[in-house]
Formats: C-alpha cells, sequence, structure tokens
C-alpha cells in the first residue's frame, strides 16, 4: 500500500483480512524542526513580547501585563516551592494567551512588600508601574499538609479578579510540589474564565491522554511493538502510564466528567473498546462484539459513545449506551465509515468515509440520517470538533508534502493549513477544552499551539518517556 499514512479504520480492516495491523510511521529525516520551542522543566516559557491574544472569534487584543509577587512561605523555608510555583505560575499566565507575566525589578519587589507590610493593594503605585492585573500567592507549612491562598486583582479597576484557597495532604517533597502546581492551575484558569469572551476557563488544570509505543521482547525471543495509554499535565510534566496491557492499545477518549477513558485493546486478541476508571483503577468492558470495536468518542452529556463496529460486515458507526447496552447502527454503506467525533452541542457526528475514495470528512446527525460531505480532496483523517462549536481541525494530505494539521469553519468552509512550516507528517489533533489551542503528533512526539498555528512547543520527548508518543486526546 503506497500511502504514507494508513488511517486507523484500514488499519484494523487489514487486521480482520490478514491477522495484522499496519500503524503508520512518520520520517524521521529531512529536514530539522522550524518555528517550535520546548519547554524545559528547568525554566518557565519566556516567550512574552507582545503577543496576541487569540480569540474564539478570531479578534485580538493586546496581552494584560501581570506582575507576581514571590510565594509568601510560613512555617519553614521551601525554596525549591517557591521556585517551582513561579515557574508554574509563569508558564499557565504566558500559555493562556491573555497575559504577558513581567519579571519583578526593584520598585515591583519593593512594593510587594509594603503591600505585605500594611496587608493591603496600592493601586495607583502599581498603575505607575504599568500593571494590569497582580497575583500574590500565601503558604503555610503544616506538617504533612499545608494550606496555600491566591490571589488576583484588577489594578487598574481597582478590585478583586480571583481568590482561591486550598488546603492540600502530601507525604514527600515531591506531592507537595505536584498538589501546588495543581492549585496554581485551577487558579489560573478561573482568572482566564474572567477574561474570555464567552466563559470559557483556561486548560491549565486538564491532562493529555496519548498512545506511547515501544519494542518488547515476546515469548517467542523475538520482537513485539506495543502501544500502551499514558496521560500526563497539559505542559508535559507528571507523565504516568495507565493500561498494562503489553499488547495494542489505541485510540483514547476521555468521558465528559474527565475521570474515565475509553480506548480500543488487542488485551483478548480482539480489538474490543474498554473503559477505564481513574479513580478506581478498574477496567471494564464497553463493546467486545465479533470483529472490530474501536474509534470511540463520548457524547457531550456522557451518556452515550460512538463508535465503529463490524459485526455486520464492514466498518460502521455505532451509538452505544455509556454501559454498553443499546448498539444502535447509525450508518449503512458498503464503504468504511471510522473515526465518530461529536458537535459539542450533541446534534452531530463527524466521521470518516472511504465512500468517495480516498477517506474524507462527513457530518451527519446524531441519529443517523443524511450525511453531507465537509472536507474533500486528497486524504482527510482524525476529525476533532473545538468545544466552541465553530472550528473543525483535522489531518489533511491537500496540498501535497505530507500531511498537516488544518482547521476550517464546522460547515468546512475556510480551510487552513496550520502546520505547513513543520517538515514531517503532523497528525491526530485534539482540541484543548479552552477552544483556542490544539495537540497533534508530529514525528513520534506530542507538539500543543494555538488554534491560529502560532506558538509551536513540544510537550513530550525521549528525556521524558521513551519511545513515539501519538493519538493525543485533551481532556476536558
Amino acid at each position: 500500500m503506497n500511502k504514507q499514512k494508513i488511517n486507523r479504520i484500514a488499519a484494523f480492516c487489514l487486521l480482520a483480512a490478514f491477522g495484522m495491523i499496519f500503524l503508520a510511521e512518520a520520517s524521521l529525516a529531512q529536514e530539522p524542526r522550524r518555528a517550535v520551542r520546548r519547554f524545559s522543566d528547568r525554566e518557565a516559557s519566556a516567550e512574552a513580547n507582545r503577543r496576541l491574544v487569540i480569540e474564539g472569534s478570531g479578534g485580538q487584543s493586546d496581552l494584560l501585563q501581570v506582575a507576581i509577587s514571590d510565594l509568601q512561605v510560613t512555617g519553614g523555608a521551601d525554596n525549591d516551592l517557591q521556585v517551582q510555583y513561579d515557574k508554574t505560575m509563569r508558564y499557565d499566565l504566558e500559555f493562556s494567551d491573555y497575559f504577558e507575566p513581567i519579571q519583578n525589578n526593584s520598585a515591583m519587589i519593593a512594593q510587594h512588600r509594603q503591600d505585605m507590610a500594611v496587608r493591603a493593594i496600592d493601586y495607583t503605585a502599581w498603575q505607575n508601574l504599568n500593571c494590569a492585573v497582580l497575583v500574590k500567592g500565601e503558604f503555610q507549612n503544616q506538617g504533612n499538609q499545608g494550606n496555600i491562598r491566591l490571589y488576583a486583582y484588577d489594578v487598574y479597576d481597582e478590585k478583586s479578579l480571583n481568590a482561591l484557597e486550598y488546603t492540600i495532604q502530601f507525604d514527600s517533597n515531591e506531592k507537595k510540589i505536584r498538589e501546588v502546581r495543581r492549585a496554581v492551575h485551577n487558579f489560573v484558569d478561573g482568572l482566564v474564565q474572567k477574561y474570555d469572551p464567552e466563559g470559557f476557563p483556561g486548560c491549565a488544570h486538564t491532562y493529555i491522554a496519548f498512545e506511547n509505543s515501544n519494542w518488547r521482547a515476546d515469548t517467542g525471543g523475538g520482537k513485539k511493538k506495543i502501544r500502551e495509554i499514558f496521560i500526563m499535565d497539559y505542559d508535559g510534566r507528571n507523565i504516568r502510564q495507565i493500561t498494562q496491557d503489553r499488547d495494542l492499545c489505541l485510540s483514547p477518549s476521555w468521558a465528559p466528567d474527565g475521570r474515565k477513558l475509553v480506548y480500543t485493546s488487542f488485551r483478548q486478541s480482539n480489538p474490543d473498546l474498554y473503559i477505564y476508571n481513574l479513580d478506581t483503577g478498574k477496567i471494564r468492558v464497553l463493546a467486545a462484539f465479533p470483529g472490530m470495536n474501536g474509534a470511540a468518542s463520548w457524547s457531550p452529556d456522557g451518556n452515550n459513545l460512538a463508535i465503529t463496529l463490524s459485526r455486520d460486515g464492514n466498518p460502521e458507526i455505532y451509538r452505544i449506551s455509556a454501559d454498553g447496552s443499546q448498539a444502535t447502527r447509525l450508518t449503512r454503506s458498503r464503504h468504511v465509515e471510522t473515526s465518530p467525533t461529536w458537535s459539542p452541542d450533541g446534534k452531530w457526528i463527524y466521521f470518516i468515509s472511504d465512500r468517495f475514495g480516498a477517506p474524507q470528512i462527513m457530518r451527519m446527525p446524531a441519529g443517523g440520517g443524511q450525511a453531507t460531505t465537509i472536507a474533500k480532496g486528497g486524504q482527510n483523517d482524525d476529525p476533532s470538533v473545538s468545544p466552541r462549536g465553530n472550528l473543525i481541525a483535522y489531518t489533511s494530505s491537500l496540498g501535497g508534502g505530507g500531511f498537516n494539521i488544518w482547521v476550517a469553519d464546522v460547515n468546512g468552509g475556510g480551510a487552513r493549513n496550520l502546520t505547513q512550516d513543520l517538515s514531517g507528517n503532523c497528525e491526530m489533533p485534539s482540541w484543548a477544552p479552552d477552544g483556542r489551542h490544539i495537540v497533534f503528533s508530529h514525528r513520534g512526539q506530542l507538539v500543543i499551539m494555538d488554534a491560529d498555528g502560532r506558538d509551536k512547543r513540544y510537550i513530550t520527548s525521549g528525556e521524558r518517556v521513551r519511545g513515539e508518543c501519538t493519538s493525543p486526546a485533551w481532556g476536558p
């Protein structure tokens, strides 16, 4: 098969026909990466100079300059905690595309101390320092627990913007830092929500699930390529393995509550669908019909999933209840139908069909019915609808030069290539829940970018996790 990329469902079909699965391998040669930066665990992102806010409407405005005080720690000094707090706060604010964290100069440090001494904010002083938003934080060490308080103030309106207080439990310094990072993530997301035109919170508190592939020794003394499901924080930190199947685990998809993942696994030799509960660690079967069970996507209300089954012959789209009952067929054709994904209002299902030859993106009512073509020309795959309901991201070979991430209106208009600046295939986009960022796979690693293609940054690397990372799914 002379294609640079084989659609996931086509791979399953080949499995059924030949007892094999062909998984796409991205080219690792050619040009060096361009226009992408990596976030180091040792330093926060420092790009800021007059970047522009990316709004859901496509508009733009100047970033708000934010002054961040040092974390005030009582009950015992903790320099490492202060450093990690500052890095996380600055990264989260800068990533949001609404704020520009500024470095504290001597005048700002003095003003922070003055505010602390009188336990009040001198708004006029901060206005004179050209700060639009002021962020302050306190942490009380109390043995194996601590109390963190975070505050944000609108300097020009002279009012409180956001406040958060957490009591955290920890049994190690590593867990304490992880819990403080989580508090900062939630605090910044609440602050973003104050400024977002549609009231969407930020995505710093979210997780990204993905496939990780490695070679393992098999029972016959040879090597076997396996794929497991991993999750990580949105910035690539705290990577942990979810499945332990030592086989092929594919296409993770989040439940709307963010506490469950559905995925396809070959753990019983057949491609079946399983649901993993992150709170309990328990796994249950969702669908194990004869043939292929795969490419699952949760409905926005969490009550149903759209999946692909081949139990009636060729792969078709079905709707199934979250408990695994009531599998209802939605498409009826002689062709491959796969990769369903829901619109955020639950009224539509977008999917892939090869009824016109090469894979193309189509849309149908969520209850089934007449389907219309959304994206055609070349090969189009991996549809992902923005949580704001206005855009669809997908993989396309349109224009040549391999596969790229494209974004279009949900009706298919205004399509534009977001990754033409990168060499090598870019595939499998997934929207952040803020509708302003996208994660995708590039040359076996994961990259996040703004919804207009700017500010690309790698969030995985060989130093963080061995093997190739693909099929990202950004959680709610």
